[in-house]
This record gives structure tokens, sequence and C-alpha cells, in this order.
């Protein structure tokens, strides 16, 4: 380990905002790669296609690695606080957190609106919405399903914000060893929702989309957090890379071996053992990568992945509309023509359209962050204590 850095007034490591990146970049492609049902890659792939479906359900876990890294900022920036100034402002932190979060994701909840209202919507979906509105959606989505449009991708959003009832009160409150504690019980609780849930043979949905499931992922987080101590780990290349080596064969062995994501392709549930195990396995590996990306020197990291990982919650909110988007107008579309050559060309249409999607995304969130986000990102700045992430453009 690295010595530990002395509290100031700043805490920022760009490598986190590359590790957000790819955190997006996996959920991007776990909601865009083909589906395991779609008779091309049937029959493209044959024996292949368990193995395809289990790397594309393991992409997921990049929603699990956003928590992991959430609760471990949050988590690092409220102590490096109370160490500071000997308290933590549990007001501030909300409003911190509220104009970072709010702006952004309630325009998410608008647009969900417009799509429901607009020709080819539903506007069945308006009472689901509701739920979104009041950061309910992960709740919404357990109990009676997925909406028809792209809001649905907001429900991780809402599993935060239900975290952050708590999180200021534990690190103004406890200590070390209690943390340490509260880890504990949460781990325990959250495996035992798996138990219950594995016993009552659950569908996928009420599994993954369970915030008391993924607080696991929050305790991780915090774990890390707690462990590191304001360190460093201070390790060589090749131990990084076979820290993130290790972290992708868990979340893999986590969907191929366990079946602990069964939502596709007709599997069932694996049973309380098994699901305990492979959301362990997938905890661990958020675990892995955050060592592995921590302290990596910032002259090897991309800008380009630095600034993709400041805007990173911009790409999470607007991916969704951007599928929704280019499926409506390109890949519905290219299906009706009966034309022969476009017929044989619809793989790589497929991965064009995976592109044009992306380019899209990565778009609207750069607009959005320079001409929608920024200015509560200013209001947030005068509000913090510990300046964690700096502003794009900026000085």
């Amino acid at each position: 380990m690295q010595p530990a850095s002395a509290v100031t007034s700043r805490y920022y490591r760009p490598e986190l905002d590359v590790l957000r990146f790819l955190a997006f970049l996996l959920v991007f492609l776990h909601h865009t790669l083909p589906s395991g049902n779609d008779p091309r890659v049937v029959h493209l792939l044959k024996g292949w296609l368990p193995a395809f479906v289990a790397l594309t359900d393991a992409c997921g876990y990049g929603l699990s690695l956003f928590f992991t890294l959430s609760a471990f900022l949050i988590c690092e920036l409220l102590l490096r606080e109370r160490e500071k100034t000997g308290e933590i402002s549990v007001k501030q932190f909300y409003i911190r957190r509220i104009l970072r979060i709010w702006p952004l994701y309630y325009l998410g909840v608008i647009l969900g609106v417009l799509v429901a209202v607009l020709p080819g919507g539903h506007r069945s979906d308006l009472g689901g919405i509701a739920w979104f509105a009041f950061f309910g959606g992960s709740w919404y989505i357990t109990t009676y399903g997925g909406l028809a449009q792209p809001v649905n991708a907001l429900w991780s959003i809402s599993v935060e914000e239900q975290f952050y009832l708590f999180a200021p009160w534990i690190a103004k409150y406890f200590n070390r060893g209690a943390l340490y504690g509260f880890c504990a019980a949460v781990f325990a609780f959250s495996n035992v929702c798996l138990y219950l849930l594995g016993q009552s043979s659950a569908v996928d949905r009420v599994i993954w989309f369970n915030s008391l499931v993924q607080f696991e992922c929050f305790a991780a987080g915090i774990l890390i957090c707690l462990i590191l101590h304001g360190r460093l780990p201070n390790i060589a290349a090749w131990q990084r890379v076979a820290l993130i080596v290790l972290c992708l064969s868990c979340w893999f062995y986590a969907c191929y071996g366990l079946g602990s994501r069964f939502g596709n392709h007709g599997q069932q549930n694996p049973g309380s053992w098994h699901l305990i195990a492979g959301y362990a396995l997938a905890m661990l590996g958020c675990v892995l990568v955050l060592v592995a990306v921590l302290g990596v020197t910032p002259r090897l990291l991309p800008r380009w992945a630095i600034y993709l990982g400041r805007i990173s919650f911009g790409l999470y909110v607007y991916h969704g509309f951007a599928i929704y988007l280019t499926d409506h107008l390109i890949v519905q579309y290219v299906a009706t023509l009966k034309n022969p050559i476009i017929n044989s060309l619809k793989g790589p249409i497929f991965l064009l359209n995976i592109c044009l999607t992306l380019g899209i995304t990565i778009l609207i969130a750069a607009l959005s962050y320079r001409y929608f986000e920024t200015p509560f990102l200013k209001m947030k700045k005068r509000h913090s204590v510990i300046e964690s992430q700096p502003i794009a453009g900026d000085s």
C-alpha cells in the first residue's frame, strides 16, 4: 500500500473516472448485444450459445460496479469530511446529492413521460413512471415487471437514492468498528434475501432489481474504503492486469457456471446456494477491478476515457433513449425490408447500429453535461467540504 494521503479539501482519482466509463460501456453492451433468443445468434453460435448468453449477462455487472464504486467514493468523502472538520453535515450531503442527481434524473423521467404519450408509446406506462418519480423504480420492476420504454434504466438510480437515505447517518455516528459491523450485517441480510428468493423459485427480475440484494455491492464499496483507509494499492502492472482478468472470470463464471443471471433463453432459478455464490462472485469481481485501477499513474490514462467517465451519469441516463430511438428508426425499418442484399447485410447493419447508438449517446451526454448539468455542478461545488470530481472544461 502507498501511505495514506493527508486529509485536504480535495480528493480526486482520475482512474475512477475511467472505471466509471468502463462500467457504463459494460451496461451499454448488456443492453445492445443481441439476445440469446435471436434466431441469427442461435444459428451462428450453435454450441457456443450458452457462453455468449453468459457473456452478455455478465456485462450487466457493470451496474454492480457502479454501486460498489459509488459506495466507496461516498464513504471516502464522508470520512475525510469527518476527519477534517470533526463532523459530517448531513444537510450539505443531501444538497450535493440533489444538485448532482435530481436535475438529470428528473429530465430522464420527463423524457419517459414524452415517450409514453407520443404516437407509438404506451400511456399505460405512466402509472409505473410515477414510481420512478419517487425513486421507487427498482421496487416497481421487482413487483410488476419492466415498462415498455427506456425509463427502465433509471431503476438503478433509485437504488442509489435508497442507499443515500442511510449513508450519511452511519458515516456520521458509526466509528470504523461499527462500520465494519454494518457491512457484515448488510452482507448477511442480502444473502438471507437471496436464500429466500432461491427457495421460492423467484424469477430473475425479482432478484436482480431487488434493492435489498443490490445493497451487498454498496457494503463491499464501504468495506474497501475502510480497509484501504486512505491508502492506494501499490502493485505492479501485471498484478493489476491479473486482478482485472480474475474479475472478468468471476463475472463470467457467476453467469455461466452458477446461473446467477438466468432471465435469458429460458433458464430456471438455479437455487439458493447458486444465487448466493453467484452474487458473491459478482461482488468480488467489482472489488477486484476497483483495487486493480486504484493508484494507476494518471499519465497512463487516456484523456478521452477520463472525460467520458466524467459525463458517465449522462451516458447512463440517455443510453436507453438512444437505443429506443435507433431501434425504431433503423432496426425495425430494416426488419421490414425484403431486399435480399439488405437481408444478407443485417449482421453488419446491426453492428453499425450499435456504434451509431453509442455515438448518439455520447453526443447527447456531452451537450447535456455542458449546457444542462454544469450549472448545477457549480452550485454543488459551493456546498462541497471535500471536493471530488472536477467539472469538465474548468481550468
